[in-house]
């Protein structure tokens, strides 16, 4: 079957996108090549990188077959490709120095597999009725699970939960935008084509111009405020009266307040002085009248 007839079949059936085995294998192959690498870069020995390259290039797919449960596991289903991505795995372990090159290659590949099992993942949650809300989740869950399977396996936060570039963000925008579009009765070969797309857009670009997903954000102190000035308001409008001449009374009152306070403080200040202090003002207040008289 060429590309027209793919297209063309893909067009015809509105319910299930049949996503092409050498696209598929793609997917996971590069995602088992992500996971080798890792293990590498861990210093892990050929077990766990056999076992971690599997597990990142299956392990989003294993747990939404295991959700759905419909249709068997993919896992079990195509045992030539699970030997593929061990002598994959194997190869990456004896040969780590020449994927250092490869590094840009690599990225975009990986960026463009999570866009496939997002795809993989939401077209197949749609395909099973799942509805609006759970096509999404099982999208998101297919696109990252096997990364953070792949980073518990090593004692760590999956990077997924952690401040980074869209990961997590781009597999969710991708699924979003699948189910959106498929509900809305677009073509499921053009939804799946805008998924991969959106998904290595903001992978690529968050990398690109540093874009992170932020650590918690505490928010209680502005909300505080805001909460102060709105209480005050109502204390002092609609608690008393619900009128302005109510607030001017208040005002008028607190003046008040403060000036008998002032007055208080200028006798005690008065009663702590001594007669010398009391006869020097005297004194001061004779020459003031004397002037006076004599101007």
């Amino acid at each position: 079957m060429d590309i027209a007839e793919l297209i063309g079949s893909a067009l015809a059936d509105g319910q299930v996108l049949t996503v092409p085995w050498g696209i598929d294998y793609f997917s996971v192959v590069v995602g088992v090549l992500t996971g080798a690498l890792f293990a590498c870069d861990r210093k892990l020995d050929i077990i766990g990188t056999v076992v971690l390259g599997l597990v990142t290039g299956y392990g989003g797919g294993i747990i939404r077959d295991v959700l759905l449960q419909d249709k068997g596991v993919y896992f079990t289903s195509h045992p030539d490709l699970i030997l593929l991505c061990i002598v994959l795995c194997v190869f990456v372990f004896y040969f780590r120095g020449l994927f250092k090159h490869l590094d840009a290659m690599v990225f975009f590949a990986d960026a463009l597999s999570v866009g496939l099992f997002a795809l993989a993942g939401a077209s197949k949650a749609y395909a099973c009725g799942e509805g609006f809300v759970l096509t999404v989740i099982l999208g998101a869950i297919t696109a990252v699970g096997g990364g953070a399977v792949r980073d518990i396996c090593v004692g760590e936060t999956p990077g997924i939960f952690q401040q980074s570039n869209f990961y997590a963000v781009a597999g969710l925008g991708g699924a979003l935008l699948f189910t959106v579009l498929a509900y809305a009765g677009v073509p499921l070969v053009v939804a799946g084509i805008a998924c991969v797309f959106t998904v290595g857009f903001l992978r690529y670009w968050s990398v690109y111009f540093d874009w992170k997903t932020r650590n918690e954000a505490d928010l209680t102190p502005h909300v505080a405020r805001g909460v102060g000035k709105a209480k005050r308001v109502v204390s002092g409008v609609f608690l008393q009266g619900g009128d302005r001449i109510s607030v001017r009374r208040q005002r008028r009152r607190s003046r008040v307040r403060k000036g008998d306070g002032q007055g208080a403080a200028r006798e005690a200040t008065c009663e702590d002085e001594g007669p010398e202090d009391a006869d020097r003002r005297s004194g001061a207040r004779k020459g003031a009248d004397g002037g006076d008289g004599a101007s």
